[in-house]
């Protein structure tokens, strides 16, 4: 029988340990951001688990990457919003 692969969400719980020191690294008040910034992973785990890459990081990094570029298109329509008056 061969081994069994992990869920993308179990995966991703591993990956985030793997980065544990890391965050321990950080000064105090960075460490939120980066748990913060690694929670929004989560939010395309479906999109991420979907893409089959090699690595587990990969789907996570595209995951916040995306989640970071949403962030900013909307902050940018919403700015453009407010220059025209329409907010």
């Amino acid at each position: 029988m061969g081994r069994t692969i992990p869920s993308f969400r179990i995966a991703e719980e591993q990956e985030a340990a793997v980065w544990r020191p890391f965050r321990k690294a950080l000064l105090r008040r960075d460490r939120a951001a980066f748990d913060e910034m690694l929670s929004s992973a989560r939010l395309y785990t479906s999109a991420s688990s979907a893409a089959v890459r090699p690595s587990k990081f990969e789907g996570m990094a595209m995951a916040i990457i995306f989640h970071h570029y949403t962030t900013l298109a909307r902050s940018v329509e919403a700015l453009s919003e407010i220059g025209r008056g329409e907010a």
